[in-house]
């Protein structure tokens, strides 16, 4: 085996090493902490009218046999697990990508 074939299993063995240390380090806790499914959640179609903390990206993918009302729901619960109680950008209606009703939005707090 030549020097940059070991140079390379080194390089190799060390960055799995890296990424299992990585993938063992618990999951740091949010600054909100996780609500139960069906909790009140506020949707907006703009920016709140509201000041809020952002906490990140939402989204739902629905059956598109399921309503629009439950795949609403869907994203509001999703948001709750995030810790927020509210949603903004969210579309009136559901789009279809691939079969799925498709709804997102950004999850955000209340200050």
């Amino acid at each position: 085996m030549s020097f940059r074939s070991y140079a390379l299993v080194a390089l190799l063995l060390s960055s799995s090493l890296a990424c299992a240390a990585c993938a063992s380090e618990p999951k740091k806790p949010g600054k909100y902490p996780s609500r139960e499914p069906g909790c009140e959640v506020q949707v907006f179609p703009e920016s709140p009218t509201y000041q809020t903390d952002n906490i990140g990206p939402v989204s739902a993918s629905c059956d598109e046999l399921i309503s629009d009302d439950a795949c609403l729901r869907e994203l509001k619960d999703q948001a709750c697990k995030l810790g927020a109680d509210t949603v903004w950008g969210v579309d009136d209606k559901p789009t279809m990508q691939a079969g799925k009703k498709k709804l997102s939005g950004r999850a955000a707090h209340q200050k």
